[in-house]
């Protein structure tokens, strides 16, 4: 993959808010930008009374958006002291949590890994549309690298500690991939990040001279989803863009500025990927956005320190 194209997507992510959880996020090492959009950590503050936590939430919902990336998710559970080490496929449709009242694991948190559209092909080699959708256990991906990472997470106590883990780990991984399948995959992805998602499948096999067929299967394979669906991706996630760096005041116009047919087919499009309307969304992202994509004044609630 080429860095270059991390500079022209920035996938973002929409997280819940309440006052005993935590979101963060980091780049990774220059080495491994091309194949890497962050690394992440959402978790709950440790409590000394009784791990029982009021939630004071915003109300909002917590949303997981398609986004063309997969992840490694290392689940820890306090109460057990076990870290459990899975990989997540392209999710096609939008996952709703809504936020609630209860008990709060203190000390449980998520770590994750999320690869770039197309970046995780470089580390397992496996064609990532047996994954779409999938959430399943990493020694499926790294049968023999799991257990030896599961002992060292056991020795961490920060996300930066973490960090630091996977980035070594990741930089020991890799495996031969056919130079022509790269530089196909990064000249379609160029060509669908500099277009906002709206060229369509028979242009870009055309320019890239190659059958249709051809490029849906290859396609497939690096990313995980045809290239049509994850045209529509990028697509959604320039509209989120532009909801969340300025109030939007004219809906239609908007529709028109994303190459939609009117606001109506915006609506649908948008709602396939988020569950909700534009205008919910522009209601919800100035309190959910993540930190790397933040460009507001005011930081994101959901940044803890």
């Amino acid at each position: 993959m080429d860095v270059t194209l991390h500079t022209m997507f920035r996938p973002i992510q929409i997280n819940g808010t309440d006052d005993q959880s935590y979101y963060v996020e980091r780049m990774p090492s220059p080495d491994l930008m091309a194949y890497i959009a962050c690394y992440w950590e959402s978790g709950f503050f440790s409590n000394s009374e009784e791990n029982i936590l009021p939630k004071h939430t915003s109300g909002l919902p917590t949303r997981v958006l398609p986004d063309g990336c997969t992840d490694i998710l290392i689940t820890y559970d306090a109460a057990q002291s076990k870290h459990t080490l899975s990989y997540c496929g392209n999710y096609t449709q939008p996952l709703v949590f809504p936020q609630g009242v209860g008990v709060v694991p203190s000390g449980d948190y998520t770590f994750g890994v999320r690869f770039f559209p197309g970046g995780a092909r470089s580390f397992h080699g496996l064609p990532l549309d047996a994954f779409t959708d999938l959430r399943i256990a990493l020694e499926e991906c790294w049968p023999t690298q799991v257990e030896e990472l599961r002992e060292r997470l056991a020795a961490t106590n920060s996300f930066h500690e973490r960090v630091r883990l996977m980035e070594g780990t990741l930089k020991q991984l890799s495996v031969r991939i056919s130079a022509y399948e790269q530089d196909l995959m990064k000249n379609v992805l160029h060509r669908i990040f500099s277009d906002g998602g709206s060229m369509n499948v028979h242009e870009l096999a055309m320019r890239e001279v190659v059958s249709e067929r051809q490029l849906h299967r290859k396609f497939a394979g690096w990313i995980g989803i045809s290239p049509k669906r994850f045209s529509e991706i990028v697509r959604f996630h320039r509209v989120l863009a532009s909801i969340h760096q300025n109030p939007v005041s004219d809906w239609a116009a908007l529709a028109v500025e994303h190459g939609f047919y009117d606001q109506a087919h915006l609506i649908r499009h948008f709602r396939k990927f988020y569950g909700d309307t534009p205008r919910t969304a522009a209601k919800e992202h100035h309190l959910m956005m993540s930190d790397l994509y933040n460009r507001l004044d005011k930081p994101s609630v959901i940044l803890k320190s």
